[in-house]
């Protein structure tokens, strides 16, 4: 796994800083050329907090001191690849809000390559080829992830389905076992419905799986496994298409590598579910 940087750290550990920390990091994140060049007075100035408070977050993010993460921020903010986009405006050309569109979905996909752990994927994949049943949760806009997951899941022959409805999630995380997977997907981390899904699929012995852009959210505390998406975007809402693409990239990345890792068994399934649509299509 790449090194993240100090950008996508900030942005996945947002949701769990204290109040006054996160007026810094909120600032950092939006205008991160401009902090690069004030010093720890005038950063913790523009944040609206004390000095103090700039150097706890360095601390935090594991720097020596304020020069330490200045320094490594402006690497970062030099490079393409880091860009902050900002949202549309009124008089944004359709030509301006075609490159901006696929700026930030590359972006999203490069930021999630950079913060996805290999162990963790290694860990989810081992687990779903043991399972008797896999169960996926979302909400919203995850949902399309959690369809497309199920729809993979489908063709290599794994007992699998996607549950939207509150209650059909209620009712499925209840009936999972040690013998079991549970899913959530959900871009913010902070679907309760998504996270007390996976805890009561967990209290049966479950093994459970998070697909989230944040750490330290109930989503993610209800899992045993985190898997990351990232976008660095101001404006990256949960339902815009940055974010489905990073989740639906995770999608991909667990159908091939249950090929790789499963590969005879994912095989024949393989061939038989192609069989029965040969002869469905047929008939």
């Amino acid at each position: 796994m790449e090194s993240k940087g100090i950008l996508l750290t900030i942005k996945q550990i947002l949701p769990a800083l204290p109040v006054q920390e996160r007026k810094v990091a909120d600032y950092v994140l939006s205008h991160p050329h401009e902090a690069v060049g004030r010093s720890i007075t005038s950063l913790a100035h523009a944040s609206g907090v004390g000095a103090t408070t700039v150097s706890r977050l360095c601390r935090r993010l594991g720097m020596e001191g304020y020069q330490k993460f200045k320094i490594e921020l402006a690497q970062e903010t030099g490079s393409p690849e880091n860009r902050i986009y900002p949202g549309g405006t009124p008089e944004e050309t359709l030509a301006n809000l075609s490159q901006r569109m696929f700026a930030v979905n590359i972006q999203a996909l490069h930021n999630t390559q950079k913060t996805l752990d290999i162990s963790a994927l290694e860990e989810v994949v081992s687990a779903i080829l043991q399972a008797r049943r896999v169960d996926i949760y979302a909400v919203g806009g995850a949902g399309i992830a959690a369809r497309e997951l199920h729809f993979k899941f489908m063709q290599l022959g794994i007992n699998a389905n996607a549950f939207l409805d509150s209650q059909m999630r209620v009712m499925s995380a209840a009936a999972l076992t040690s013998e079991d997977v549970g899913i959530g997907i959900s871009h913010s981390g902070m679907q309760r419905q998504v996270a007390e899904a996976l805890t009561l699929a967990g209290s049966g012995g479950a093994t459970t799986v998070a697909v989230t852009s944040f750490s330290a959210t109930p989503v993610a505390e209800a899992a045993d496994i985190v898997l990351h998406t990232a976008s660095l975007g101001a404006d990256v809402r949960f339902d815009s298409p940055s974010v489905r693409n990073a989740q639906l990239v995770i999608a991909d990345i667990l159908y091939e590598a249950l090929l790789l890792q499963g590969k005879e068994l994912a095989q024949e399934k393989l061939a038989r579910v192609a069989r029965s649509i040969s002869d469905h299509l047929a008939a």
